[in-house]
């Protein structure tokens, strides 16, 4: 667990010399945080200063502070550790990203319950100027806007949030508690709250436990990277097409699920998980 602190003082340090120099060039390039937070619109190119400020705040908050503790901390076999020395083939992939593109209408449902949630005022601020970050992040009116936002909303979270969440975090809990699965639930919760978006906490968390199992089971950290980039890329691709169409969706917008819809979408996750989970397990079980 001391080494689960360390991994915490190296990204808080990253992330004051990220929001630093993001302010910093924010600041330079006329980029008002505040009237954005207050939901003005932005110009293109103010809106692509944003991101480029967003992408090196995630790489001090995520990327090197990862790369840093690998090459501090665990300093030998890194690429054996993290599991990165294998990939899962694409039948693997492809029935993975099932499991979670199946588990929409559930994800949904929880996402309306955990709304319902009454929040104290702090956390309702600090969402409502998150999910308005995210909002000018996803207003994209430019094919070049589309580009930017998938390297950061979808390589960069992908890359950055499972080398901490799954390939430290997990690992590091699993070996401290020997229980696999009470490390994968944690370490999902983990990753859930620490998106700051409170009325989404169980939703990202289940996908947490989606991605955490994938690299459990799959034994290749790469597995739940694709996934993760996969959920969140086409995420931003279907708020790029809405735009296109003349809308642009809200993003704390829940829409309702029918329960039928949600029992069926239970039901068919549950099936292809186990499948899934089967298949992964012969695949990666070591032969005599």
């Amino acid at each position: 667990m001391r080494k689960l602190l360390l991994l915490v003082l190296i990204i808080m340090g990253g992330l004051i010399v990220s929001n630093t120099l993001s302010f910093a060039l924010w600041y330079a390039g006329g980029l008002d945080i505040t009237t954005m937070l207050e939901g003005s619109d932005l110009s293109y190119g103010k809106r692509q200063l944003l991101r480029v400020g967003l992408i090196i705040n995630h790489i001090g908050m995520f990327l090197l502070p990862g790369v840093i503790y690998c090459l501090v901390i665990m300093k030998t076999d890194i690429y054996k550790q993290l599991r990165l020395d294998r990939i899962s083939g694409f039948l693997q992939i492809l029935m993975w990203a099932g499991v979670i593109l199946l588990s929409y209408p559930i994800l949904m449902k929880i996402t309306e319950w955990n709304a319902s949630i009454p929040l104290p005022e702090w956390m309702a601020s600090s969402q409502e100027s998150n999910f308005a970050l995210i909002q000018q992040t996803l207003n994209m009116s430019h094919i070049s806007e589309l580009l930017t936002s998938l390297v950061l909303v979808g390589a960069l979270a992908a890359v950055g949030e499972e080398l901490i969440f799954r390939g430290i975090v997990q690992n590091q809990l699993n070996k401290a508690l020997s229980n696999p699965h009470v490390a994968i639930i944690i370490a999902s919760l983990i990753f859930g709250g620490f998106h700051m978006q409170f009325e989404r906490l169980l939703p990202l968390s289940f996908l947490g436990l989606i991605m955490g199992y994938s690299y459990y089971y799959t034994k290749s950290l790469w597995t739940p990277i694709i996934l993760h980039f996969i959920n969140n890329g086409l995420q931003v691709l279907a708020y790029y097409v809405a735009i296109q169409q003349g809308e642009l969706p809200e993003i704390d917008n829940i829409p309702s699920v029918s329960l039928p819809i949600v029992l069926a979408s239970l039901f068919l996750t549950a099936g292809l998980a186990h499948i899934t989970v089967k298949t992964s397990q012969s695949e990666y079980e070591p032969r005599p």
